[in-house]
């Protein structure tokens, strides 16, 4: 035997047979969950294949779930190799069990709630394990024995697995300078990758692992450890349910102020857009576009031809993005739902599958709908997100087969989409809701043009990638003219969020958050072609403003109002990273709940700290509720 191979026996294969324990016990619960929930695979005409594809997808998500539950017994054998100390082995016995142990708790209540819940157990379960004796009261008697003598099994098991495991670890064993190099430098730089999912720019997150239509199925591939470890992580500063934003006010003038903020009134009179009630809908959501492209004139020629286009379509141009994230930025546009500072409501799938969704309104109303983006939606878990909106296609980078040479650092560059979507709207049963999300103008900024905007500084890149984005748009257009169908749709365009531009404002500051809509196509009447909407509108407004001109019933999304309802409060809502913003016509202002100081103002803000402040308290009450 060489010098050094006890040491790799001990040690390194040790650490590995550790990281398949783990592995092995997330997939020995999967199988619980699939076998205790058979009935739920029922879906699908091949739960068999189905089942085994959720397997398939699951592993990079297992792989990245077993990776952070090594870190520990790796900085514990890394302390062991410079100091040998015997105790160690008792602290990783102890913490593999413990792993074990609270991981199988999880597990079970996954087991317990998902009937009902039908989903999976997020750091809420805390708040139901203050009262134990309800959770079992509320589970019929033959359920909590199965899942007692599962959880005693388990823990059996894995405890012997760990007693042998542990019988080959000698925390005496020598090794040699390039085995203590190996573990000490390169082993955690493969844990690192394992946790986070490679090298992709993007980390890995549960959104990696979505491949079906069905939740029951995409709950099934997520890892549940990984899933409730990140649920911790998302809300530490709300873990434990209390709302910072609480207020001591009077009951009427609270309800009072919801009502400016939140409602619109049933049966409200409104304008009528559209010369058809059922037009398709091709969505353009534009990545990082800022309201000064429409407002500021030098900066109107970065945009001509969007420009050009508002003389015929109705161009808002007072409207708010929610927040400064994609994934902050999708939720107001599909559910009407504002940003939280702190959290993002995509991270989480238990909280976001409460959210109603434009698209599934559209499709029970006989649209047949679609989603594409040039890139990979994991950032911000959007994949999952976006699955829950109930798309019949779904399509990114991965599923689109477009040729290399069209394609840059985050995906196919916009001119190439643009195309790809009127190709694959003309292939749907009309009336279809067709919704794409560009890349190009996010950075680098590498779309495939000369650059043509020469001043900006540091911004160039940025506004020669709206120039392209633009330019593709144009292209778009005057292809789509030629369709059957063009007669017949609507097109919307609205940025995600703003963006920096050389006007620098803050981001506390309103004009940070303006951007750019504008409705567009033959379906809209005569009468209204050229006209701009001056009214403060909030982002989140779009889905109840769409569905009403559609005669659709938005009374689910409670956060997001019609804008042409003649009773419509002018107020648009705007996240801060520790507080609010409320922008209305009277005056606008920005609150920092941490610092406790107002950190932006125009006008007259008087009241205006209160009412932001019970919108808050609302929105971040019905998100802890969900």
């Amino acid at each position: 035997m060489v010098k050094g191979t006890s040491y790799m026996q001990n040690s390194i294969f040790f650490l590995l047979k550790q990281f398949f324990l783990f592995f092995l016990f997330i997939e020995v619960f999967r199988t619980i969950f699939v076998i205790y929930y058979w009935d739920k695979l029922q879906v699908v005409a091949s739960p068999i294949t189905e089942t085994l594809w959720a397997y398939v997808h699951a592993i990079s998500l297992d792989v990245a779930t077993a990776s952070i539950l090594l870190v520990i017994p790796w900085l514990l054998t890394s302390i062991n190799i410079l100091f040998k100390l015997s105790f160690i082995k008792i602290v990783l016995f102890i913490y593999t069990l413990g792993v074990f142990a609270l991981s199988t708790f999880i597990y079970i209540a996954e087991l317990g709630i998902y009937n009902e819940w039908e989903e999976k157990p997020t750091f809420k379960i805390f708040n139901y394990l203050k009262h134990p004796d309800e959770a079992i009261a509320s589970n019929p008697l033959v359920l909590t024995v199965i899942l007692t003598i599962i959880l005693v099994s388990v823990l059996v098991l894995f405890y012997r697995l760990t007693k042998k495991l542990y019988a080959t670890y000698d925390v005496k064993a020598k090794g040699d300078y390039r085995l203590v190099l190996f573990t000490l430098f390169l082993l955690p730089i493969i844990i690192f990758l394992g946790a986070r999912g490679g090298w992709a720019e993007i980390p890995i997150s549960q959104s990696t692992v979505y491949f079906s239509k069905h939740k029951v199925y995409n709950d099934l591939a997520i890892s549940t450890v990984y899933n409730f470890i990140h649920s911790i992580t998302e809300n530490q500063a709300i873990i434990n349910g209390k709302n910072p934003y609480e207020i001591e006010i009077d009951d009427k003038h609270r309800e009072k102020i919801l009502t400016q903020l939140m409602a619109t009134p049933k049966g409200c009179e409104r304008e009528s857009l559209f010369t058809i009630s059922r037009p398709n809908i091709i969505l353009v959501i534009w990545e990082s576009l800022s309201g000064d492209f429409i407002k500021n004139d030098k900066y109107k020629k970065v945009i001509p031809n969007i420009m050009k286009m508002s003389k015929e379509g109705i161009l808002f141009t007072q409207i708010y993005a929610s927040a400064t994230l994609s994934h902050e930025g999708l939720p107001s546009i599909f559910s009407g739902w504002p940003a939280l500072g702190g959290t993002y409501i995509t991270n989480l799938p238990s909280k976001f599958y409460k959210l109603p969704f434009l698209t599934q309104k559209l499709k029970e109303n006989n649209y047949t709908t679609s989603f594409i983006f040039g890139g990979q939606l994991r950032y911000g878990n959007l994949t999952s997100y976006m699955y829950g909106n109930g798309f019949d296609i779904i399509e990114e980078h991965s599923d689109i087969e477009l040729d290399s040479s069209k394609e840059g650092v985050l995906g196919f560059h916009d001119g190439y989409m643009f195309e790809y979507l009127q190709e694959k709207s003309s292939k749907l049963k009309e009336p279809f809701f067709s919704a794409i999300f560009t890349v190009s103008s996010h950075s680098p900024y590498d779309q495939p043009m000369e650059d043509t905007i020469e001043w900006g500084d540091g911004d160039k890149g940025y506004l020669n990638s709206v120039y392209y984005t633009d330019k593709s748009i144009d292209e778009f257009i005057k292809s789509a003219k030629k369709e059957s169908w063009y007669k017949n749709t609507l097109f919307i365009f609205v940025a995600d969020h703003s963006h920096h531009t050389p006007l620098a404002w803050s981001r506390a500051d309103k004009r940070w958050h303006h951007i750019p809509m504008l409705f567009y196509g033959d379906v809209i009447k005569k009468e209204y072609r050229g006209k701009s909407v001056d009214k403060i509108v909030a982002q989140g407004d779009i889905p109840a403003t769409l569905l009403s001109q559609l005669g659709i019933s938005h009374s689910k999304f409670i956060w997001s109002r019609d804008v042409f309802c003649k009773e419509y409060k002018e107020n648009a809502y705007i996240m801060n990273k520790n507080g609010f913003g409320l922008i209305t016509k009277e005056g606008s202002l920005t609150y920092d709940l941490k610092e406790n100081r107002v950190i932006y103002k125009d006008g007259n803000i008087s009241g205006l700290q209160t009412k932001g402040n019970v919108y808050m308290q609302k929105l971040l009450q019905t998100y802890l509720d969900y």
